[in-house]
């Protein structure tokens, strides 16, 4: 398998997609899934790339880093290892939103919560907001639960680590959310 993954990460600046698109098909590689995100001022990406020529990832690190350097960003790679693919697990799709003050150790405990159950996050956001001079967190989590969960197990383990931070908390199927905040 010629794949591999690239991160790239920096301030953010109109152009930075183009650039790094432009390098890869420069040395015959196809982007196949991307991710890409801007927190407050810095740009986050990660990348799966097919590299089906098999261009040294040296190579390629080196011409992106060098073109990226000058935009303050750096770039990462490493090679794609092909696993064998694990079984299917049952699980249903969540999403779990929170709000309140913000408070050191909130998303360790929240996450330690849902990682307690087995529920893997898949998705996940958190964005302080000012209401009154106050720092405010909302934090939105896409989880998948195993089906030997009950949901109000989750809901139960999540109101009362919220509640030790003073966080609201909402629990719902993510069919459920998907439909109430449907524009």
């Amino acid at each position: 398998m010629n794949k591999f993954v690239l991160s790239v990460i920096g301030k953010d600046k109109p152009g930075i997609l183009a650039k790094i698109s432009t390098i890869l098909f420069a040395h015959g590689c196809n982007i196949e899934d991307v991710s890409q995100t801007i927190l407050q001022t810095e740009f986050a990406s990660i990348f799966i790339v097919l590299n089906p020529e098999g261009h040294p990832l040296d190579k390629i690190g080196v011409a992106l880093n060098e073109a990226l350097g000058d935009m303050g960003l750096s770039a990462h790679l490493r090679p794609m290892t092909q696993v064998a693919a694990p079984a299917p697990a049952q699980s249903q799709p969540f999403v779990i939103t929170t709000r309140g003050v913000d408070k050191p150790g909130t998303i360790s405990a929240v996450t330690s919560a849902i990682a307690s159950l087995a529920c893997n996050v898949v998705n996940f956001r958190a964005i302080i907001t000012q209401e009154d001079g106050v720092d405010e967190m909302i934090m939105i989590f896409e989880v998948d639960m195993p089906m030997g969960v009950e949901h109000r197990q989750l809901r139960q383990v999540m109101q009362q680590v919220c509640a030790g931070f003073g966080l609201d908390v909402s629990v719902q199927h993510r069919e459920i959310f998907e439909t109430i905040h449907r524009v």
